[in-house]
């Protein structure tokens, strides 16, 4: 029990220690939490560096800044461009190409055949159509589009 009076006072550094600990755990951890809690702990290394307060207030006035830390850094990362959106989008796959018209690379024979999508080639299956067709993409199943003939929608 020797240690508890070294809890009888808390000083900045002690926060500062502990503000680099977790965004040495940030590195470690998926998403963006520990960022949020090392911004409050620095924070109020500089509170307790300018105004001492007592242990008891510096625990509650951290619970509080990592509340308000981690609320506004999830307010800023959403409207950052690719931010939220982006994570929506995260391991759609080919399903992102649904509703895009492409053109075919090699006919489709026997329901299989490539269409481009952009800089890349995909197989694709629907029905047989020859090179150079415009066809819609209706469907994905893992990295081969459903298409069919662009013409037969209206």
């Amino acid at each position: 029990m020797d240690w508890l009076p070294s809890l009888a006072r808390v000083e900045p550094w002690h926060w500062w220690v502990l503000g680099a600990l977790l965004l040495l755990l940030e590195l470690l951890a998926p998403g963006v939490l520990f960022v949020w809690l090392a911004l409050a702990a620095f924070t109020l290394g500089l509170v307790v560096f300018v105004l001492p307060l007592p242990v008891a207030l510096q625990l509650l006035l951290f619970a509080a800044l990592s509340v308000a830390a981690f609320l506004i850094g999830r307010r800023y990362v959403s409207r950052l461009p690719g931010g939220s959106e982006a994570g929506d989008a995260l391991n759609v796959g080919s399903a992102r190409f649904l509703g895009r018209t492409v053109t075919v690379t090699a006919p489709i024979v026997n329901g299989v055949g490539r269409v481009r999508v952009g800089d890349s080639e995909w197989r694709a299956t629907g029905p047989d159509l020859p090179t150079g067709s415009r066809v819609l993409v209706v469907g994905a199943e893992g990295t081969t589009l459903e298409v069919e003939a662009a013409d037969r929608r209206g």
